[in-house]
């Protein structure tokens, strides 16, 4: 029987079942630790960023002595910054050391003008002299009150960034103190993390589907088995062989399969045999001549066929009822049976007509063993009456090359004969 080939097979149902849900658990999984991830660094930037501000302020304080304040001393525009006495402005070793230890950027603001930075664009220059964004010029300057952006544009670039008034003694807000990272920075610091949970998620989603995948080819492997084997019982070949992996695990496929060989088997006796006596029936038979045809031509071996006849059959049925007919049948098919073990097969072939099939004998050894089982029907009474059973027998040798049919031919014109010449008896040629 040919493979077939199924669109939507078995197969390929369960690689779905296995992939698609494992890529999206892989895709859920790397989600949501990517979000968490993303507000865990963005929580301990706001926190650092924090401290940072805080120790900028507290090394400008210790190093220089009272308030904040600004002039354009020589009018060329920029404002010299001082805190007390002493100019902070110009001199960048310190802001950008400390910029630079913190990997950070630094700015302090008078007002909301940037006196000093570590801001540059990229050719180099300072951002000296711009503004905060109005947004941040309220909220820190006018309100006095520290602010966390985690995105807000800082000169040229989006970034997170804290803003700390600076607040002179007299509780005026003179200006303030940031410190920034860029996003970019904190994206890369990011995928620091990321990097090691996509390749463990895709690890073990590319382990648990192998594993999956292996198990359920596994069991895909016995569900095609059985369906093989299945349809093989359908095409009518029970003596087909249960394939051992349907019985390797105790479950569903293993049951299934048992009841398919039982089903076969009752399936079987309703083809192959005859309901009554037990026996192979015309159908089968046909086909095991057709065998033994072949097998003739093929490797030279010799067969015997013969066709039996109960004698006086009818008489019986009329006589003691067709209960009785029944049980002589039965009785007949026993003796038939019995005798031709390790000699070949019995069949009903009809009403009270039986074949028999001699393997590998030459006529006149089928002769003898014949008469065996002819003397063996002798042994079969009417019970309760004086009517002994007797059979005639046809018998003849398959010719090598000859048709079936030439040859029960043969074997009904030897029982015909045999029935002519006065019954229970042999007529082989």
């Amino acid at each position: 029987m040919a493979k077939r080939k199924f669109s939507n097979s078995l197969n390929s149902q369960m690689l779905r079942m296995t992939l698609i849900p494992l890529t999206l658990m892989a895709i859920i999984i790397i989600s949501v630790s990517v979000s968490g991830l993303y507000q865990l660094v963005a929580n301990e930037t706001k926190e650092e960023l924090i401290r940072d501000a805080q120790l900028a302020q507290y090394v400008l304080n210790e190093i220089y002595v009272g308030e904040y304040w600004a002039e354009d001393a020589d009018g060329d525009g920029v404002a010299e910054m001082y805190k007390g006495e002493q100019r902070i402005n110009g001199e960048y070793t310190m802001v950008d050391d400390l910029a630079d230890m913190l990997d950070i950027d630094i700015s302090v603001f008078y007002n909301d003008v940037r006196l000093i930075t570590t801001l540059k664009d990229t050719d180099g220059n300072r951002a000296t002299g711009t503004s905060a964004s109005v947004i941040v010029k309220k909220e820190v300057l006018e309100e006095g009150a520290s602010k966390f952006y985690s995105n807000v544009m800082v000169y040229d670039r989006k970034s997170y960034a804290y803003y700390m008034p600076l607040v002179s003694e007299a509780g005026t807000t003179d200006g303030m103190i940031a410190v920034s990272r860029s996003q970019e920075s904190v994206k890369q610091e990011l995928l620091q993390y990321i990097f090691p949970i996509c390749v463990t998620c895709g690890l073990t989603a590319f382990l648990m589907g192998y594993i999956m995948i292996y198990f359920n080819r596994k069991l895909a492997g016995r569900i095609r088995k059985m369906d093989k084997y299945m349809n093989a019982l359908a095409d009518g070949n029970f003596d087909v062989e249960m394939p051992r992996e349907l019985m390797l695990e105790d479950d569903e496929i293993k049951h299934l399969a048992t009841d398919g060989k039982r089903m076969a088997k009752a399936i079987q006796m309703l083809v192959d045999y005859d309901a009554l006596t037990e026996l192979n029936n015309r159908r089968y038979a046909e086909k095991k001549l057709e065998d033994i045809r072949i097998r003739s031509v093929e490797q030279g071996m010799q067969y015997c066929v013969c066709i039996s006849d109960i004698d006086f059959f009818k008489k019986v049925n009329d006589t003691f009822g067709h209960e009785m007919g029944d049980y002589v049948l039965k009785k007949v098919a026993e003796k038939l049976k019995a005798g031709m073990v390790g000699k070949g097969m019995a069949a009903r072939w009809g009403g009270e007509e039986f074949l028999l099939i001699f393997d590998n004998r030459e006529l006149d050894i089928a002769r003898r063993e014949l008469e065996l089982i002819m003397d063996e029907v002798r042994t079969i009474w009417v019970p309760d009456s004086d009517r002994q059973i007797t059979m005639s027998f046809g018998l003849t040798a398959l010719q090598p090359g000859e048709s079936v049919d030439d040859a029960l031919k043969r074997a009904d014109e030897n029982l015909y004969q045999a029935k002519e010449g006065g019954r229970n008896q042999i007529i082989c040629k």
